[in-house]
């Protein structure tokens, strides 16, 4: 006869991460508690993790006593994909492709929660269907609170007990939620169960491939990103590769003033149509990738670039590819759309930038057309619902710790999003990341 495996409630939390580090193990504990009330045959962990390597090596212990993880909860910060790690100086975030190749040994009927801020709106969901078990998460920003069902402010108190809930704010609901949620009027979100199905539709680019190539025909439509790029290039002609290269356009821009050009991409209809845009040019090629690992030799390109792509990439283990394929004294450049609201100081600038967008768009009523095509299709939608922005923040604080020295800038600003730029300096200079996943 068979002995059942012991079984686990791993409970794990940061306290180096922005805010909060003091109270997030005060929430742990109080969940440890509710946890050993529920089921006494069942041990509960509580582990400060503050690097990927720490909830690796958490998952390692309860693997070498041949257990198996009834529910693995977290509780602490979060960006669009996923829980953070590290620092703000020094990030760290699983990457999908992490997520996906890590061995969590649940049990038969195990669980997984996320007690961070919007965690229901792509992480839970994904997180249920990668690792088959059915994942909880809020969609709105999380906070601390001394009741579990509605916001109690508990100020920077770290007694007993404390949790993490989902609640409506100022972020999300203006200075009206502000002032609900202050005057004790705001209840706790429901934390949202997801259970392990596959996407109800296709969340790639394959099935918008011939509508985004009529948008861009030519990239210098988006003629700020392509100023920027045009300034942050060697003046030499250099071997290029485009990574997200979708339909090739940028290459085809580009083509005059390099000596080659290399353009990946997951997506095969998009190589399919960057291979026809470009059939003319025999020191441009296209090739289909799957992950993050890139069919190059070490040193094999001068410039690499990612325009409008690196919001959905595997970050660190990509990074570690591009630094390898990358000669020394060769650069990444990356330019992409992020989301923050417009602050008050920013007002000028936003003014001044939607003038420009909008002349510009009148100035070309065929992309203008093609423009409102593409978003309006379901198609799409979904690909959109499935690929979230990230926020500025994430994406600013991630590249400036991997290249200290190096500062993002903002090239354009929308009232929820902006365009953020970012050029690495000698590729060579970048920080070592990828000893914290093994």
């Amino acid at each position: 006869m068979k002995m059942a495996d012991k079984l686990f409630t791993l409970i794990i939390y940061t306290t180096q991460y922005r805010l909060g580090g003091s109270q997030f193990p005060v929430v742990a504990e109080t969940l440890a508690d509710e946890k050993r009330r529920e089921n006494a045959d069942c041990e509960v962990i509580t582990r400060a993790v503050e690097s990927k390597h720490d909830v690796l090596g958490a998952l390692a212990e309860i693997k070498e006593q041949g257990g198996k993880i009834n529910e693995f909860i977290f509780v602490g910060h979060s960006g669009m994909y996923g829980p953070m790690f590290g620092t703000v100086k020094f990030p760290e975030q699983f990457s999908p492709y992490e997520w996906e190749q890590m061995d969590i040994p649940f049990a038969e009927g195990g669980s997984a929660s996320f007690y961070c801020c919007r965690s229901a709106r792509w992480f839970a969901p994904f997180f249920a269907r990668t690792q088959n078990v059915p994942a909880h998460g809020f969609f709105w920003y999380t906070t601390f609170s001394k009741d579990r069902n509605k916001f109690v402010s508990a100020g920077t108190r770290t007694d007993a007990p404390l949790y993490t809930i989902g609640c409506k704010g100022r972020k999300s609901h203006g200075y009206a939620g502000a002032l609900k949620k202050r005057l004790g009027m705001m209840p706790a979100e429901k934390i949202k169960r997801f259970e392990p199905k596959p996407p109800d539709g296709d969340t790639s680019y394959d099935h918008v491939a011939e509508l985004y190539d009529a948008v861009f025909e030519d990239i210098r439509v988006r003629r700020d990103e392509w100023q920027w790029l045009e300034r942050h290039l060697p003046d030499e002609k250099v071997r290029i590769l485009d990574i997200g290269c979708g339909n090739g356009a940028l290459l085809n821009a580009l083509e005059p003033r390099i000596a080659s050009g290399v353009g990946v991409d997951e997506s095969g209809p998009m190589i399919e149509q960057a291979r026809k845009r470009n059939a003319a040019f025999k020191n441009l090629e296209f090739k289909k990738i799957d992950g993050p690992q890139l069919p190059f030799a070490d040193g094999e390109f001068d410039v690499v670039i990612s325009m409008m792509s690196f919001r959905y990439l595997d970050w660190d283990p990509l990074l570690a590819e591009i630094k390898r394929v990358t000669k020394p004294g060769g650069k990444f450049l990356i330019v992409d759309m992020v989301t923050v609201p417009v602050a008050f100081g920013e007002y000028p600038k936003l003014l001044a930038d939607k003038v420009k967008t909008i002349t510009r768009r009148r100035a070309n009523a065929k992309y203008e057309a093609a423009l409102k095509r593409l978003v309006a299709d379901p198609a799409w939608q979904k690909m959109v619902e499935y690929n979230p922005i990230r926020s500025e923040h994430e994406m600013k604080w991630y590249l400036e710790s991997r290249f200290p020295g190096q500062k993002a800038e903002i090239l354009n600003i929308g009232w929820n999003s902006r365009i953020l730029a970012f050029d690495s300096g000698p590729i060579e200079r970048g920080v070592e990341a990828k000893l914290t996943y093994p």
